[in-house]
């Protein structure tokens, strides 16, 4: 397993920006290297079809910040915009400290450049598991990677005040349900695309001639496109 250990996770103090799920104000690492725990860190992954992964790496002296990395393709399917969840959960919820919680954080690394981490959820004592939507079927770092393209995606997990755990996940969870149109929108915008390709524009600006079959034809063109790349829409300019 390889983590990058050039910075960590950003402190509960660091300021917001505009983008809730950005947290900004990494630390520098201070020398600090991953200290393996065996499978005993006490967190755990399930990418849904894979194995139980338990060998999260010590990222800080404090023991509060760990973090795990996947390889696509092999631990993770490619493309990676395929991960529409992932299982997080504590394998000893008692043993956090008390009126603690964990925030998980995501970055990718892919043709020579890596992200910053970016929220995923949260973790508490009172709520040890989560199945979380990682959103990356529309994040257009995820959409740049092809099929069978190289990357690698590191998972972190940070131990903070559940003052700050619950304050970035009020942030993020309202951030996330701002962004649920963005789908539906993109899906509109093919089918639209796709009749104005059949419209010659005769009768005028304000109406659209196209032929009855529309929908069935659109709706088979939109599926074969599916197959062979999921989140094609996603892609296209609007």
């Amino acid at each position: 397993m390889e983590v990058d250990t050039s910075s960590t996770f950003p402190a509960s103090t660091a300021p917001m920006v505009a983008d809730p799920s950005i947290t900004p104000g990494f630390l520098q690492n201070q020398g600090a290297v991953p200290q393996p725990n065996a499978g005993n860190s006490g967190f755990g992954l399930i990418i849904p079809g894979g194995p139980v992964l338990t060998d999260f790496a010590q990222m800080d002296p404090t023991g509060t910040k760990f973090a795990i990395t996947l390889s696509s393709p092999g631990q993770l399917p490619s493309p990676l915009s395929l991960v529409n969840e992932l299982v997080c959960f504590l394998t000893n919820p008692q043993s956090l400290p008390p009126d603690h919680g964990v925030l998980i954080y995501w970055q990718l690394s892919y043709a020579q450049e890596q992200s910053g981490f970016e929220l995923l959820g949260s973790l508490a004592s009172d709520r040890p598991s989560e199945i979380l939507r990682t959103g990356w079927s529309e994040h257009s770092q995820f959409l740049a990677v092809g099929p069978n393209e190289a990357a690698q995606v590191t998972i972190g997990v940070s131990i903070e005040p559940m003052d700050s755990v619950r304050n970035l996940a009020a942030v993020t969870n309202a951030h996330n349900r701002s962004k649920r149109p963005l789908v539906a929108q993109k899906i509109a915008q093919d089918l639209l695309n796709f009749m104005n390709s059949f419209d010659s524009g005769a009768s005028g600006p304000s109406q659209m001639v196209v032929p009855k079959n529309i929908f069935e034809r659109w709706w088979q063109r939109f599926e074969n496109k599916s197959k062979r790349d999921p989140n094609f829409f996603m892609k296209n300019a609007d």
